[in-house]
């Protein structure tokens, strides 16, 4: 009969392999695995920032994450293959949330040396400064560099971007140096930025005098700023 349904046990040898259904179907289905991969990850990186904050140190074992999250220990390992790499999807969530927050806000300054201005009083400034947690993050950011130095680069890169997208509005408007490339600038003022905070957060006090976010925006507004001639 020419309204009869095709039967599901034998395959239509006149359809094309994949149609468009499949391709929903499969969409649906990646896209589910990835949401509850992302769900389940999150727990875990929730977990290492809790333990971080009870000890500043990151000397806690993966076990305590799994049992802290929750977790299996078989659902650790299939999202993270060591501790280092949850220790390394911790930073990055934390430089995520930095700069979704901040970028929103310096959109709405017209002026790059504001912005710039921004930036710096919003990384010093950091509420988050006094968090345990930083002091451990710090440190095993420091032993990133070492081990796994592509990763590390990888940690900043969004800060450097960002800088260096203010950096280069400014200079086309003539509100920056010249003379220096503006990836430079951007990897200098990083550099010192990132250098400062981490003194601060492992309490190292090179001198009796700290310094502070006014000091650091005078600093690097004067380091920017168009030279004489």
């Amino acid at each position: 009969m020419a309204d009869e349904l095709p039967d599901a046990t034998r395959p239509d040898v006149t359809r094309p392999d994949v149609t468009q259904w499949h391709e929903r179907t499969v969409e649906r289905s990646l896209r589910a695995a990835r949401e509850r991969a992302i769900s389940r990850g999150d727990k875990f990186i929730s977990a290492a920032g809790e333990l971080l904050r009870t000890t500043g140190k990151t000397d806690f074992t993966v076990q305590q994450v799994v049992d802290r999250s929750g977790m299996s220990l078989r659902s650790f390992y299939h999202h993270f293959a060591t501790k280092d790499d949850l220790l390394l999807a911790l930073i990055e969530e934390t430089v995520h949330r930095y700069l979704a927050d901040l970028r929103p806000r310096i959109a709405e300054e017209p002026d790059p040396v504001e912005q710039l201005r921004m930036v710096l009083l919003t990384s010093f400034r950091n509420p988050e400064s006094g968090d345990p947690a930083n002091r451990g993050l710090v440190l095993f950011h420091w032993h990133l560099a070492e081990s796994r130095t592509e990763e590390f680069i990888a940690t900043l890169s969004p800060q450097v971007d960002l800088i260096a997208e203010v950096l280069e509005a400014g200079v086309a408007r003539g509100r920056f140096r010249t003379d220096i490339g503006v990836k430079a600038l951007a990897t200098m003022v990083t550099n010192m930025l990132i250098s400062l905070l981490d003194m601060r957060i492992l309490g190292v006090d090179l001198t009796d005098e700290p310094v502070t976010a006014e000091d650091v925006v005078r600093w690097c507004l004067a380091a920017v700023a168009p030279q004489p001639g």
